[in-house]
C-alpha cells in the first residue's frame, strides 16, 4: 500500500515539492478527527450501535492515506513500523496479558 501512496504523490502531487512532515502529522489528525466524527454520527453519540457505512469508510481511507503519505515523507517502511509495533504487543500481552503500556 505504501507504494501505490508515493508513487501517487510522486505522479499526481497537487503542490510540486514534498510536504513537510509537521503538515502530514496535522493532515493525519484532522482527518482522525474526520473518522471520529463519523463514528459518533453513526452511533448517534453513543447511543446505538455503531453501523458501518460508506462515509466511515472513506474517512477510514482518507486517514489511511496520510499515514501511508506520512511514512513515506519521513523515509519510514510502513510494513516495518507495523511488525515492531505488533512484536510490542505482543510481548505486553505474554508478560501483561495487556496490549496497553500502564498498569489498570
Amino acid at each position: 500500500m505504501q507504494k501505490i501512496v508515493e508513487e501517487f504523490n510522486r505522479v499526481k502531487r497537487a503542490n510540486k515539492k514534498q510536504m513537510p512532515i509537521y503538515a502530514r502529522l496535522l493532515d493525519t489528525q484532522s482527518e482522525l478527527g474526520e473518522l471520529s466524527k463519523e463514528y459518533l454520527k453513526a452511533s448517534k453519540y453513543g447511543t446505538v450501535n455503531f453501523s458501518m457505512n460508506e462515509k466511515f469508510k472513506d474517512e477510514f481511507g482518507d486517514t489511511l492515506y496520510c499515514l501511508l503519505s506520512l511514512a513515506c515523507e519521513a523515509n519510514l517502511d510502513a510494513k516495518e513500523c507495523l511488525q515492531l509495533a505488533i512484536e510490542k504487543y505482543r510481548k505486553r500481552i505474554e508478560e501483561k496479558n495487556s496490549m496497553g503500556s500502564g498498569v489498570i
